[in-house]
């Protein structure tokens, strides 16, 4: 039963052109028999029709179906009350047309609960042969005429058993013949359910209905019971009562016989010609021959008015082939794992148009990789970018060198400083090519950073070992991939990381090292012994080499003649001199000279040159295999303490750079973090070059995007129809979002998934071909995975917002959309 109590429903409320459309509207419908609202177009039934069947919503009022109150209820309640107990039949079919005649009346047998495919198959062929289009189940229904569609939605209303059926014209688009059969059916529902009726056709009314509303104006303005045994005066186009009609003539003769009817006396001349089983109809152009294949019937009666005998034999058993205990309840159609196969289904069903608009995806995807590549290849400045020395190193700035040496013991002192090395480490080695004879004395020079290989474990390592001896060395990686990138070792064919286990470098004034290990510490290191960095780090600067501005004596006057040449580590010229008078230099800042200035300078005394402030000791004499060798040989810690005081600041190593950072900032040492300070300076050179690179790569992007949204957006609007009619035979708005959810994450995988990949095999063929482009994309999985995960997120915005803003309308709304 449905209560009907003071509905009221405007259109354009509170504007001078609203329309009080349901106006108080007071009525209670039976539970079966047909009850039929008749009115002038634009009256209000179909309003009111849907208001009943919880299509549409009210201003005011209240509408119960079996007691529960479907007015002013959420959306969702009210669609588990309208699956539950009523089906619809629309004027305009409302038929999925790219479905068959099968799913689209099984879908809402779905949604009921029912998930056996036996039992599915059983209920719906049923359904399908009462109302006589079984045979055409698995066409799709876009092929079929209007009545056999009617036919279809029919079977639709009631295959889930409902209480109440809602019938919105339906004849309204059908010739006689079809319209009597529809209502045939309709009114053998009636038997046992309620139809409400909307019709504009009052002899439709008056003889299949048992009671009829009028409405004008949003008012019900009667209701009566109706009387239908007086008949239907309804002929059919498709009959024609031969003793009806006024001329009757007949020729027999022989084997033939004709007869002819006309409904007028005319002048009419016809020739006959059978000749093969062929009949020629010739009627000088003045008639138009209509024969047997037609759907015209000759019926040789008098035309008489239908009476109910047309419907009394029809039956129906309305619980057949359901489950026992069958009670419908909605239930979701969409799982986890249907929504991404139903997602697959639709879109293999797409039109091949649609199909080809799918590599727009593509090429979206492809273009939003490209640009989300570079985008992170820019912002992502890696190490091998802008290091100059290890990334573990901390530079301390001293103004005044005079107590450098004790600012490093102090420093070092510290239990997170694991050392400290004068200077800023960087020093320019030599890597022998001299393979071949051809190539004796080639060589290419590198910068690198010295280190203490102290702090490396054989995890740092990618190959070889740590050092053993004295003159072995490990070198970082970064160093041998910036050799191989800029192709040096190409004349000896050096051109693999292995390759270089075993070769020299070599440091100015020093014998060769060895290289036995390469380790991965992104920093373009070279690691030595503790004992071997000093002494490169001295024996190796330039600055060694002359030192005549330091000879200076005592009050700073003039150089003394005699005081003239270089300076060097004896160790490093012990097989090119002899000693002859007096002995080795030992301690600091004693010194050996040529025999020359044996006649100008004593043993035991201190000359007027001075390194790192103090006047050396003459302990011996020399001579050399160079005849014009005239270079202060001193010992290696004298060395040392000259290259410390001529240093402004010095590194220390530290695992964790931030903290001892702030514990030197608290003490007043100026300090940088080599990292941060050299990350910055090289974004500082390439900023303008960063920020126009990212606006462009930022709308490439976007132009990817927003290609998306209009496809994506396209796509919606093509489904308005197919969306307004799912949501009116019931399916919740929950269901709605998970159906597009699985078609976005389908279309997103299959156009995406390519569209990166084709990206990222292009971007990594050129990469490898041009160094430049290296460091203008960032070529890895997880920005493949970043991208797939933008665009998912995008598309499923994109997709999913327009189907929101669709949801909130309700079905009726959605269904009188002209943009479909």
């Amino acid at each position: 039963m449905i209560n009907i109590n003071n509905v009221n429903k405007y259109f354009n409320k509170g504007k001078p052109n609203e329309i009080h459309v349901i106006d108080n509207t007071t009525m209670t419908l039976p539970n079966s028999g047909i009850v039929c609202i008749l009115g002038p177009s634009g009256c209000g039934k179909t309003t009111l029709l849907n208001a009943i069947g919880g299509l549409d919503k009210v201003d005011s009022g209240s509408i119960e179906i079996d007691g529960q109150r479907i007015t002013g209820l959420p959306s969702g309640k009210v669609d588990d009350i309208r699956n539950a107990k009523i089906g619809y039949i629309f004027q305009n079919f409302n038929l999925l047309d790219d479905r068959t005649v099968f799913e689209n009346v099984a879908i809402a047998l779905r949604m009921t609960g029912i998930k056996d495919e036996e039992v599915i198959n059983s209920r719906v062929r049923y359904c399908l042969e009462k109302v006589g289009i079984d045979r055409y189940r698995n066409k799709p229904a876009g092929s079929l005429s209007g009545g056999q569609r009617q036919r279809v939605a029919i079977a639709r209303a009631i295959v889930k058993n409902p209480g109440i059926i809602i019938a919105d014209e339906p004849t309204g688009n059908l010739d006689s013949a079809n319209t009597l059969e529809i209502m045939n059916i309709i009114k053998t529902i009636s038997r046992d359910k309620l139809v409400v009726l909307v019709t504009h056709e009052r002899s439709i009314a008056e003889f299949y209905s048992d009671s009829i509303v009028e409405i004008r104006d949003g008012k019900i303005i009667s209701r009566s019971e109706n009387d239908s045994s007086k008949g239907l005066d309804y002929k059919l186009e498709n009959r024609i009562y031969l003793k009806d009609l006024n001329t009757h003539n007949g020729f027999h003769q022989g084997n033939v016989s004709i007869d002819y009817y006309s409904d007028t006396d005319r002048q009419t001349e016809i020739k006959l010609v059978v000749k093969d089983n062929n009949l020629y109809i010739d009627t000088g152009g003045r008639l138009t021959v209509i024969d047997e294949q037609s759907n015209i019937e000759l019926i040789d009666e008098h035309y008489s008015a239908i009476d109910d005998t047309i419907f009394e034999e029809n039956d129906f058993d309305y619980s057949a082939y359901l489950p026992p205990g069958y009670r419908a309840k909605y239930t979701t159609m969409y799982t986890p794992l249907n929504i991404i196969r139903n997602g697959w289904k639709t879109v293999q069903n797409f039109k091949s148009v649609k199909k080809i608009l799918l590599l727009g995806f593509v090429f979206a995807a492809m273009f939003a990789f490209l640009a989300i590549s570079n985008v992170m290849g820019l912002i992502e400045v890696k190490p091998a970018d802008y290091r100059t020395t290890n990334g573990n190193y901390i530079t301390i700035t001293n103004s005044s060198s005079d107590n450098t040496e004790e600012l490093m013991d102090l420093v070092e002192s510290l239990d997170e400083v694991e050392y400290v090395l004068p200077g800023d480490t960087k020093k320019s080695i030599s890597l022998p090519l001299d393979d071949y004879l051809q190539a004796s004395k080639a060589q290419e020079e590198v910068t690198v950073s010295i280190a203490l290989s102290s702090v490396l474990s054989a995890e740092d390592l990618v190959a070889g070992k740590l050092p053993g001896n004295l003159h072995d060395v490990v070198i970082d990686k970064s160093v041998i991939d910036s050799f191989l990138r800029d192709e040096l070792g190409k004349p000896i064919c050096l051109d693999s990381m292995d390759e270089f286990i075993g070769r020299r470098v070599r440091v100015p004034n020093l014998d060769d090292y060895r290289i036995v290990g390469i380790s991965d510490t992104e920093s373009p290191s070279l690691f030595v012994l503790s004992s071997q960095a000093m002494y490169i780090l001295s024996n190796a600067n330039e600055t060694v080499d002359n030192i005549a501005a330091d000879f200076l004596g005592d009050d700073d006057k003039e150089v003394d003649p005699v005081v003239s040449g270089k300076i060097m580590d004896l160790a490093l010229s012990k097989n090119t001199i002899k000693i002859i008078d007096g002995r080795e230099p030992a301690g600091e800042y004693e010194v050996i000279l040529s025999e020359i200035h044996r006649e100008d300078v004593d043993l035991g005394k201190k000359i007027d040159t001075r390194l790192a402030g103090h006047r050396l000791k003459v302990v011996g004499f020399y001579t050399s295999d160079y005849a014009d060798d005239d270079t202060y040989y001193v010992s290696e810690k004298t060395i040392r303490n000259y290259y410390i005081s001529k240093q402004k600041n010095f590194t220390l190593y530290a695992k964790d750079t931030v903290l001892v950072k702030y514990m030197l900032d608290n003490a007043g040492v100026p300090s940088a973090v080599n990292d941060i300070r050299d990350k910055n300076a090289y974004i500082e050179v390439y900023k303008d070059q960063l920020i126009s690179s990212i606006i462009v790569a930022v709308v490439i992007m976007l132009i990817s995007l927003i290609e998306m949204f209009l496809m994506l957006r396209s796509s919606f609007l093509s489904r308005i129809k197919e969306i307004g009619i799912l949501r009116a035979i019931g399916l919740k708005k929950d269901d709605i979002y998970k159906m597009f959810t699985g078609e976005i994450l389908v279309i997103t995988f299959i156009t995406a998934v390519p569209g990166i990949a084709l990206m990222y095999f292009a971007l990594t063929q050129l990469v490898k071909s041009t160094y430049y482009l290296e460091g203008q994309y960032l070529l890895a999985p997880n920005v493949a995975a970043i991208t797939f995960a933008l665009i998912l997120v995008f598309n499923l915005l994109t997709g999913l917002i327009p189907v929101f803003a669709t949801m909130r309308k309700t079905p009726a709304q959605i269904l009188a959309r002209t943009d479909i």
